[in-house]
C-alpha cells in the first residue's frame, strides 16, 4: 500500500491511468518503447531531487511519466488540442513515422531466420541462385519473397558468422 501511496504522489497519475499508459506502450513497436526510455531520464532527472531511500520507485515513477507523456502526445491529435506548439506536432509525427514502421518485412524476417540454415544450404551447398531459393520457398513453404530480398538476408547470415 505504500508503495501505491508513493507512486501516485510521485507521478500525479492514478493507478488506473498507470496500468492503461502502461499497457499501451507494451503494445508499441520497440522504436516507440526506446523513445520511452529515453524520456524516462528526463523525468528521473526531475525526480531526483527527491528524498526517497529506494531509487527504483523513483526510475519506475519516470517510466510511468514517460509512458503518459508518449501516450497524451499520441493520443493528442485526436483531441481539439489548440495550443499544441510546433515541436509537439512534430513529436507526434515522428512517434507515428516509428509505429508506421511496424511493417511485414519483419513477418518475413521473422519465417527467414527459422528458414535460415535451409537458405544457407541452398545457397553454400546447392549452389541455388537467389531466384531460384525465392522460387523454393515459394514451392515449399508458401512464402513468397523476393529474390533480393533473400541477398539481403544471407548477405546478413553471413557477415554474423
Amino acid at each position: 500500500m505504500e508503495l501505491k501511496n508513493k507512486l501516485d504522489r510521485f507521478t500525479k497519475m492514478p493507478m488506473k491511468r498507470r496500468k492503461k499508459v502502461l499497457k499501451w506502450l507494451t503494445n508499441q513497436n520497440e522504436e516507440i518503447i526506446l523513445m520511452a526510455f529515453e524520456r524516462q531520464k528526463e523525468f528521473f532527472f526531475s525526480l531526483s531531487k527527491v528524498n526517497e531511500e529506494n531509487r527504483s520507485i523513483l526510475y519506475l515513477s519516470a517510466l510511468y511519466m514517460a509512458a503518459n507523456n508518449l501516450y497524451s502526445l499520441y493520443h493528442a491529435q485526436a483531441n481539439k488540442n489548440r495550443d499544441m506548439d510546433i515541436h509537439a506536432v512534430q513529436g507526434v509525427t515522428h512517434m507515428q513515422a516509428q509505429k508506421l514502421k511496424k511493417n511485414m518485412a519483419s513477418y518475413k524476417y521473422d519465417k527467414l531466420l527459422n528458414l535460415r540454415n535451409k537458405i544457407l544450404a541452398l545457397k553454400d551447398e546447392e549452389y541455388l541462385s537467389f531466384r531460384q531459393i525465392s522460387k523454393f520457398l515459394k514451392r515449399y513453404h508458401r512464402m513468397e519473397v523476393s529474390h533480393s530480398y533473400i541477398a539481403k538476408f544471407y548477405n546478413e547470415m553471413k557477415e554474423k558468422k
